[in-house]
């Protein structure tokens, strides 16, 4: 292995970049214990503002930057203003808002008077020096960086360690109930933060974009995120200057072994298993005190497990289930080959969000790397589709995929809430870079060649097979069978449910000390949840792949996971029906009525985030008001008096008074 000097410097300047990012997402953290998935996008809409002012306006450089860190200032204090009233929501769900408001963030970038009229300009730069080490060339870009970066973590460390503010911010990370009964303003000292954050991730974006077209355009890939994550979880996500400095690390390390390394799938896997290490080592200092409460309060998403005590009224729900699902099985009559492909999709991923709700809503672990475990029974149904029966394919994608889930969710045992967040991210993406791109490979020191990935990366074609001698190649024929899939599904969890391994794993959730006290096993529990939701990930993984057909890396983006995350969002947290609710929302929506920016607009960040604010139930909360209202309506037309028979025909039908008393009556 070489380590060339130009090579470490060129990590230097990357990890400035992942610095100045880790920096926001710590400041974020220590003070409001969120994981902030739209600290890089905040960045981004400054940059594109930057080329804006800059090209189309004709301002001077030095004048539209001070205009463009302004708007992510303000973009970060809105930001915080929009999420205030999750202060006392459960973590998950904020983090999940972060996620909507990183697509929001997204959609300005797009808007008249932030996007340039020419996308194909060099991003401007206020210095124009260069040197070259060996015959490495460093542009302008990279002696910015070299310069601004350290600069603005001065200034941060400085404004953090001698301000005002900047001890009513550390007071806050330390214990915030008891810095407001000290004077401190909360709420304030919350939004200075995200404004600060703003500015960094300005900063961040701005340094990074010379070299590159000012086509800023594109979502922040996830790679970078993680990459300033694992330096921020080096910090204990608290530490400023421990995550700085290691943000730099992790730049030096990553162009070194990608300067050795020609294969980008094992850059991809060492850095995978380097992220692995520091959670299991940092995990001491991440639940240190009282930096270890995140506020998790998972009443609402526990609230909706009530269970329907009245007979009539659970009929009432009975019926409406059937009659949806004479519905959906009717649909492939009237609908188009097309969209009855998407009925199976959104079947298929029904099923997917029912293994997520098993896994956060019940047992309360937050994994983002959901279509990591579907790839895994993707790749099982590309290897042995042809050879095994569907029948016994299913159930056995589903096995390897539990102990597949049970791996990942060991570090679970000592790593919990958010965090976990970050090591099932990272596993997304390492399947899909790494295990996924790579068909075969030789295990070390035995020589053996094992097949583990598509056959194909850049496209797999399959061929659907028979169900019991009944072909399932017609897109008609695999939308029942989907939708078969789906019901079977449903009635697995509610048995699940009904059974008591969903009031094991919620209490497990909310308290394991008490639920160890009552005899829960904790650890085994836990696993339960990974090893449920990873058996339905897997089959689900199995019918995603015969009903695309083909397939490639692309279908198991780590996007698609934070897709299902908001399928389970939006659905309620929690809920068996929710979750079948978020399916339909966020994938039928746009099959029923088209791509339209109306759809897209209620589909996308603005709906996620109008939901968790305004609708903390979700989608399973209207459906349970819509049933009581069924059920008053239906008792009342069933409890109505029957109305008097009307008179014969040709009757006198004029009322007739009452006879008086008789005069012998009256004497």
């Amino acid at each position: 292995m070489s380590i060339p000097s130009f090579v470490v410097l060129e990590g230097v300047v990357v990890g400035l970049n992942y610095g100045l990012l880790a920096l926001g997402l710590v400041l974020v953290y220590r003070t409001n214990r969120i994981l902030n998935f739209a600290q890089g996008q905040l960045g981004v809409v400054a940059a594109v503002f930057l080329v804006k002012c800059s090209e189309d306006f004709g301002f001077n450089y030095w004048f539209s930057l001070v205009l463009a860190v302004l708007l992510a200032a303000a973009m970060g204090g809105l930001s915080e203003l929009l999420l205030r009233r999750l202060f006392n929501r459960p973590r998950v769900l904020v983090m999940v808002a972060t996620i909507g408001l990183s697509q929001v963030l997204f959609v300005f970038t797009a808007l008249p008077f932030i996007l340039p009229k020419n996308l194909s300009r060099p991003f401007p730069v206020p210095v124009h020096l260069s040197f070259t080490i060996g015959s490495f060339v460093f542009p302008p870009g990279a002696v910015l960086t070299l310069i601004v970066a350290p600069v603005v973590a001065l200034a941060l460390a400085a404004f953090i360690k001698f301000s005002p503010w900047g001890l009513a911010m550390r007071a806050m990370s330390e214990n915030a109930d008891s810095a407001r009964l000290s004077g401190v303003w909360v709420r304030r000292t919350s939004t200075l933060a995200w404004i600060l954050a703003g500015v960094l991730s300005a900063f961040t974006e701005i340094l990074a974009s010379p070299g590159q077209t000012s086509v800023l355009t594109q979502p922040l890939s996830p790679d970078l995120l993680l990459f300033a994550l694992t330096a921020a979880l080096v910090g204990a996500m608290v530490n400023l200057t421990v995550a700085f400095v290691a943000g730099i690390g992790v730049g030096i390390v990553y162009e070194v072994l990608s300067w050795n390394i020609s294969s980008t799938a094992s850059v991809q896997t060492i850095m995978f298993a380097i992220l692995l290490v520091v959670l299991l080592v940092r995990v001491a200092a991440l639940a240190r005190g009282s930096r270890g409460d995140e506020r998790s309060n998972w009443l609402q998403g526990a609230a909706s497990l009530r269970r329907i005590t009245d007979p009539f009224r659970a009929r009432v729900g009975a019926g409406g289930a059937v009659f949806a699902v004479v519905v959906a099985a009717l649909l492939p009559f009237v609908l188009s080959v097309g969209n009855t492909y998407l009925l199976s999709q959104i079947c298929i991923f029904g099923v997917i969000a029912l293994s997520l709700t098993v896994l956060t809503g019940w047992a309360g672990q937050v994994s983002l790397g959901q279509f990591g475990l579907v790839a895994v029974g993707a790749v099982i149904a590309s290897r042995l589709g042809g050879s095994v029966p569907l029948v016994l394919l299913l159930p056995l994608a589903g096995a390897v995929t539990a102990v597949v889930a049970v791996l990942v969710g060991l570090p679970a045992l000592r790593v919990r809430g958010l965090y976990l967040a970050v090591s099932t991210l990272a596993f997304a993406l390492w399947m899909q870079e790494s295990v996924l791109a790579t068909s075969c490979w030789t295990v070390p020191l035995v020589g053996k060649r094992l097949c583990t990935g598509l056959p194909d990366p850049a496209s797999t074609l399959i061929s659907r097979p028979d169900l019991f001698g009944i072909g399932l190649g017609s897109t008609r024929a695999f939308a029942w069978f989907s939708l078969g899939v789906l019901v079977l599904s449903i009635l697995m969890v509610r048995v699940w449910r009904d059974r008591g391994i969903a009031r094991r794993l919620v209490s497990v959730r909310d308290n394991e000390l008490t639920a160890a006290a009552m005899g829960i096993p904790v650890v085994r529990t836990k696993l339960l949840a990974f090893a449920l939701s990873g058996f339905m990930a897997g089959y689900a993984g199995v019918c995603l792949a015969f009903a695309s057909q083909r397939f490639s890396t692309v279908t198991f983006s780590p996007t698609y996971s934070i897709l299902v995350v908001s399928m389970v969002v939006i659905g309620g947290l929690g809920s068996v029906p929710g979750a079948v609710l978020g399916s339909v929302y966020l994938v039928g929506l746009p099959a029923i009525f088209g791509t339209t920016s109306t759809i897209q607009f209620i589909t996308g960040g603005f709906g996620l985030l109008a939901f968790i604010l305004y609708l903390p139930g979700g989608l399973a909360e209207v459906l349970h008001r819509f049933g009581d209202l069924a059920s008053d309506g239906a008792r009342w037309l069933l409890s109505r008096p029957e109305s008097p028979a009307p008179p014969l025909a040709g009757s006198d039908a004029s009322p007739q008074p009452p006879a008086g008393p008789t005069p012998a009556e009256v004497s």
